[in-house]
C-alpha cells in the first residue's frame, strides 16, 4: 500500500509540475520560458513621466499563471527615479493580487517579491535593464512549491 501511495504521488506531482517551452520575444529584448504559449496584451498609462506603454505576456497553467510585463520608459526617468520605479511595481503587484508582501529580496541586478493572499501566493522578479522594466510574475495555488516554478524565473534573460 505504502508503494502504491508513493507511486501516486509521484505520478501526481508529475502531472503537476509545468511542461516548459523555451519562448523568444525579440521586439521586448528577453526570452524565457512558459508552461503554454502566452497571450498578449497591452495598457497605456499616464504617469509623471509621460504616457508608458506596458507589453504583459500571460500564460495559464493548472496551478496559476506566469506573466511578464514589459516596459520601454523614458531614459531620464530611469536615470532619476529608478528606485520609485521598482517600488511602484513592487506596489501595483500587491494591489493587483490583493496579496501582502512576505518578502522583498534584492537579486543580483533586481528584486524579489513574494507575497500570499488567501486564494493564492506569488513571487515577482523586477529588473531594470538600461531604460527597459521587466516584471516576471508568478501566481500559484496556496502549497504550491517553489521549485515547481523555478524554471520561469531562472530561464529569463534580458537581451
Amino acid at each position: 500500500m505504502r508503494t502504491f501511495i508513493l507511486a501516486l504521488l509521484l505520478v501526481w506531482s508529475a502531472l503537476a509540475a509545468p511542461a516548459w517551452k523555451p519562448y523568444s520575444f525579440p521586439s521586448a529584448h528577453y526570452t524565457t520560458v512558459f508552461p503554454a504559449p502566452p497571450k498578449i496584451s497591452t495598457s497605456q498609462t499616464d504617469s509623471p513621466i509621460g504616457a508608458v506603454t506596458t507589453v504583459v505576456y500571460t500564460s495559464t497553467f493548472a496551478s496559476g499563471s506566469f506573466s511578464v510585463a514589459y516596459t520601454e520608459l523614458p531614459g531620464a526617468a530611469v536615470r532619476f527615479a529608478s528606485d520609485r520605479i521598482v517600488t511602484d511595481a513592487r506596489d501595483g503587484i500587491l494591489q493587483d493580487a490583493g496579496a501582502q508582501q512576505v518578502s522583498w529580496t534584492p537579486l543580483n541586478g533586481g528584486y524579489e517579491l513574494a507575497y500570499r493572499s488567501p486564494r493564492r501566493q506569488g513571487w515577482s522578479q523586477i529588473f531594470l535593464v538600461s531604460n527597459r522594466l521587466y516584471v516576471l510574475d508568478a501566481r500559484v495555488k496556496p502549497g504550491t512549491g517553489k521549485g515547481q516554478i523555478l524554471p520561469f524565473f531562472a530561464k529569463f534573460a534580458a537581451q
